[in-house]
This record gives C-alpha cells, structure tokens and sequence, in this order.
C-alpha cells in the first residue's frame, strides 16, 4: 500500500507577504499606541500646571492682601459659559501688570527670567513658534522647566505656559497653551466695583492658538482635565 507522503507549506513569497502584514499591523499598534501614551501623559502636564497656576492666583491674593489690578473684564460669553455674575463693570486696567506677572512667577517657583529677548538670553529654544498675540518678549522658567510667555502689553491679561519646556514639539495646542486672567467676583458698593477675585480663563478667540491637527484649545483641556467628554 502506498502512502500519500505529500508535505504542505508556505512559499517564499507567502512567507514575506504575511511577515510584510504583521510588521505593518505592528507598526499601526505601536504608533497609535505611542500616541495614546504621549496624548495622557500631555493631559497630566497640563493638569499640573492648571493645577499650580489656580494655587498661585489665589495665593497672591492672599499674600499680598490685594488684587492687583491687572485683568480682563469678562465678555458676557465668559459669564455665560463659566457662571459668572459681576457685578458692575469693571475697568481694565494696566498700570500694575509687571509686579501682578512678577509675584505670580514667584508663587510659581520662578528661576530665570527673561524679558528683554528669550531667545537670546535662553529662556526658549531657537525656532521657538510666535505668538498668536504679537511680539514674544517675556518668558519666565520655573522650578519644574515650564516656561511662562507674555509680552510687555499683555502680562496677566493674557500670557500663555509651556507645559513641558523647552522640550517638544513647542507648539500651541500641543504643549503651549494660553490663559487670560479675569474678574471672577466684585462687588458694587455706590456706584464703585471692587474687585474681590480673579481666576485664569480660556483666551478669546481660541482657534487662533492651534498648532496643527493634533492641537487642543484650552478649554478643551480643561474639560479633558475635569473628566468631560465632548
């Protein structure tokens, strides 16, 4: 009797056509996998900065026994959207912007400052991406390598962190993202408002602080940050 001693395998080019599928799949999982890690660990950084950010507001306040007299009035879509009711409509005003920036770097274990040209004194990288606001005159490092930006028209009004320093990928959205300082409570007392308190809020205009497809407005991260899903 004879026996069938047929043997069945894979050709050569089957072979490389599986192994070519496997690497592809592989390399999909790992990136998107990568991206998923990079995007959580972004959140974290941008948590502890909000986090140290809010601290410092309300710890000048305190220290100082003062606010210092450096905000924006709140629109009525930031009233609307964060639940505020001031009273009055307070004054901008600008007189005291540099001090304001001065102590909250402080409140925020500031270490270097530069505020002439923060490329050239090394406060931020070379090819560092401009400012949605103007000129970038004003960068501040602290203690765990963020970096606060503003310039001499803006300080407090509006200025915006680095969350990971001068680390990448430096781009607005991505690592930087913005902040304006408003009125969050005041009082009308006669026909004066007094300012008892202000609080960081998304800037006006966020799609003007995107940098790329990967980008986050502010807001978006807040919400990311207090477990909101849109």
């Amino acid at each position: 009797m004879k026996l069938n001693n047929k043997k069945f395998g894979f050709t050569l080019s089957e072979v490389l056509i599986t192994l070519s599928l496997i690497g592809f799949l592989a390399t999909m999982t790992l990136s998107t996998v990568g991206s998923s890690v990079q995007q959580r660990a972004r959140l974290a950084e941008f948590r502890t900065a909000n986090a140290k950010m809010e601290a410092a507001i309300q710890n000048i306040s305190i220290d100082e026994g003062k606010v210092y007299s450096c905000y924006k009035v709140p629109d009525q879509d930031t009233k609307d959207n964060f639940g505020l009711s001031i009273e009055g409509t307070p004054t901008e005003k600008g007189n005291e912007c540099h001090n304001a920036m001065l102590a909250f770097v402080k409140a925020m274990g500031g270490t270097r400052k530069c505020e002439n040209d923060p490329i050239a004194d090394g406060c931020i990288p070379k090819n560092y991406p401009a400012a949605p606001w103007g000129t970038l005159n004003k960068a501040y490092v602290l203690d765990n390598s963020m970096i606060i930006l503003t310039n001499s028209s803006n300080y407090m009004k509006l200025f915006a962190i680095d969350v990971n320093g001068r680390k990448g990928p430096n781009k607005w959205g991505q690592d930087i993202f913005a902040f304006s300082t408003r009125v969050s409570e005041s009082v009308l007392i006669g026909n004066r408002t007094f300012v008892k308190s202000v609080a960081l809020f998304p800037p006006d205009n966020p799609e003007n602080y995107l940098g790329g497809d990967a980008s986050k407005t502010t807001e978006q991260m807040l919400k990311e940050s207090a477990g909101i899903r849109e």
